[in-house]
């Protein structure tokens, strides 16, 4: 394996996001003048340009573009599984969608702490993939629509996600429930900003399209959730994540419609930690909490 000299990679990506030998070498702590012989020695090793004057400033080649799509996310990855491996064994990094957070997980991980006191559990909440791009963690919980793919191999499912259709009792007209048919004419809550979650539980049901382009446009479902519990509409709610609202009458089902399973959440385990002991041991709590 033939690998270019990686120190001028490191300082590549760098005045290649810049677009500036400057702003790198600011970047990296060192002098403008080492960017500049790294960026010749690079140059030297492929034997075409990466980068092109413009002006003042300074552009990618067509070359150059390509590497940097190559090289940045590699040095990334690289980077995250480093820092992963350097962490102290007892150091746990897990991430999850912020509603699976709010309303399942934080209620929970105490008596997680309780029980393992020695695992330092570092927990990002996310609501986009975008928030998460280039980096690793030891263990990721994600939400997927259910297709006839099916998870990857890496994943395990934690928990199918049953969806009913919810609103506070002072939406019901006369507390009558609301037939399927009449929902084209409610006001729709959307837990994110597509509704593909009430477009594929329609689909489930053969409902003729919904409203979705007039409901009310949330990112997260814990916010939906409350929009319901103030009257503004109908949501379609994870039955684990409404157990509360419904034991306290806060919300009630909308219609005669059982809940349905739409999606299911899953746990990740990444390959460098699968056998460390403190993702043994949280990856046990999660079903042995799931049982419960």
């Amino acid at each position: 394996m033939k690998l270019p000299p990686l120190t001028a990679l490191h300082y590549f990506t760098s005045a290649a996001k810049n677009l500036s030998f400057s702003q790198a070498a600011k970047e990296l702590h060192i002098s403008e003048g080492a960017i500049s012989r790294q960026m010749k020695l690079l140059a030297d090793y492929y034997g075409r340009a990466l980068f092109q004057k413009n002006g003042r400033g300074i552009t990618l080649t067509a070359d150059g573009r390509l590497l940097l799509s190559m090289a940045l996310p590699a040095l990334e990855d690289i980077a995250a599984v480093s820092a992963q491996l350097r962490a102290p064994s007892s150091q746990l990094t897990i991430n999850v969608t912020t509603s699976f957070a709010i309303r399942w997980l934080l209620p929970k991980l105490v008596s997680f702490a309780r029980s393992y006191p020695h695992i330092d559990v570092q927990l990002q909440a996310s609501s986009s993939e975008e928030s998460t791009r280039g980096k690793l963690f030891d263990i990721q919980i994600s939400y997927q629509l259910l297709s006839r793919r099916g998870p990857n191999k890496h994943q395990r499912k934690l928990l199918d996600e049953r969806l009913l259709v919810v609103c506070s009792p002072s939406y019901l007209e006369e507390g009558e429930i609301i037939p399927l048919g009449e929902l084209h004419t409610k006001k729709l809550l959307l837990n994110e900003l597509t509704g593909r979650d009430w477009q594929r539980w329609s689909e489930l049901l053969n409902l003729a399209a919904l409203p979705i382009e007039s409901a009310l446009k949330f990112e997260q479902d814990d916010v939906a959730i409350q929009a319901a519990v103030a009257g503004h509409g109908l949501a379609l709610a994870n039955m684990v994540y409404i157990e509360r609202e419904l034991s306290l009458g806060s919300l009630v089902p909308a219609t005669s419609q059982v809940a349905l399973v739409v999606g299911a959440h899953y746990v990740n385990v990444h390959p460098v930690a699968a056998h460390s002991n403190s993702v043994t041991a949280f990856v046990a709590w999660l079903y042995s909490e799931i049982e419960k």
